[in-house]
């Protein structure tokens, strides 16, 4: 989970009353929900402190659990196949966590 952080001034960006989001720098510039594009599998939401931040979809999380799960169920016993997946499987859930915590419905996919 990454804040996103305003162009001009470098500072995060905090959500509003009116759904409109204002960073924490001087000048307070303000960006609107239909303006944030993240690449790939990444979504936006809002944290638990109001900031806007940058997760991974938690759709693409699941399935990517999902994926190396099975090849860490494949693989040779005490293999490097095996760790890395095992790794990956921590990362993936990680990521899924992170969702979660910044609000996103994540019930579903498990």
């Amino acid at each position: 989970m990454h804040a996103i952080l305003c162009g001009d001034c470098g500072a995060p960006f905090g959500l509003r009353p009116d759904g409109l989001f204002r960073c924490d720098g001087d000048q307070a510039h303000e960006l609107h929900p239909r303006d944030i594009d993240p690449d790939g599998s990444e979504t936006w939401a809002v944290d638990s402190a109001g900031t806007l931040v940058i997760v991974t979809d938690p759709a693409a999380s699941a399935q990517w659990a999902r994926e190396v799960l099975a090849e860490f169920l494949d693989a040779e016993p005490e293999s490097y196949a095996e760790s890395f997946s095992l790794d990956s499987f921590s990362n993936a859930i990680g990521e899924l966590l992170d969702a979660a915590r910044a609000g996103l419905p994540v019930s579903r996919l498990i």
